[in-house]
């Protein structure tokens, strides 16, 4: 998943970037709300992570303002020496969960799953089947299935079309694409891109 995460804590931030790849996510991370903030008018997000003070701003007002421009994004606070008003104004202010600062590895990607089914997004799988409505996308032969159809992918563009379709209700920003995709690559051309998405509109015959 595409996680940010606002840590003005160099230190703090290289360990939870370094856990959160070990997850298996992709993460940005940010200094200041007012970065996070400009990014999050073009990027799209999974989830974000923040410390209780962004660098400029509160979490609390981090979070009003991100989900003007990501509503519904997701929000894991986190807190030093966390007391229980912190907690609860956090919680009131948006976010779904709080974890306390050093994070504890097994324990943070535990939470980070956990708030990732709540909120159902899907992480990728390497065996079985994802299906969507009358879509079915198999995996291990780079296929999908549909009205009695079975068109055959190249590697790309299952994975391409695997993260639109988990993402059905989300916009998917370019870069998020291109880090899924092409593995975290940001010098493809958009005519790569484009044919990409040609590509898969007609083998699983997509329409508006």
């Amino acid at each position: 998943m595409r996680i940010a995460l606002l840590e003005p804590d160099l230190r703090h931030a290289e360990i939870v970037n370094r856990l959160l790849f070990a997850g298996g996510h992709v993460c940005q991370h940010f200094t200041s709300a007012a970065a996070l903030l400009t990014c999050a008018r073009a990027e799209t997000f999974d989830l974000l992570i923040t410390e209780n003070w962004g660098g400029d701003l509160p979490a609390d007002e981090v979070i009003a303002r991100l989900h003007q421009l990501l509503p519904g994004l997701p929000v894991i606070v986190m807190l030093s020496a966390p007391r229980e008003s912190e907690v609860v104004a956090c919680l009131h202010a948006g976010a779904d969960d709080c974890v306390a600062k050093p994070v504890r590895g097994p324990e943070m990607l535990a939470r980070v799953d956990a708030i990732l089914r709540r909120t159902g997004i899907r992480r990728p799988r390497n065996r079985a089947r994802d299906t969507f409505g009358e879509y079915a996308f198999d995996p291990v032969r780079y296929s999908v299935t549909f009205r009695g159809r079975t068109a055959t992918l190249t590697p790309k563009e299952f994975r391409f079309a695997h993260l639109l379709f988990a993402n059905l209700s989300r916009p998917v920003s370019r870069a998020h694409i291109l880090e899924t995709v092409w593995g975290r690559r940001r010098d493809i051309r958009s005519r790569t891109l484009d044919t990409h998405a040609s590509r898969v509109l007609n083998k699983l015959d997509l329409r508006p």
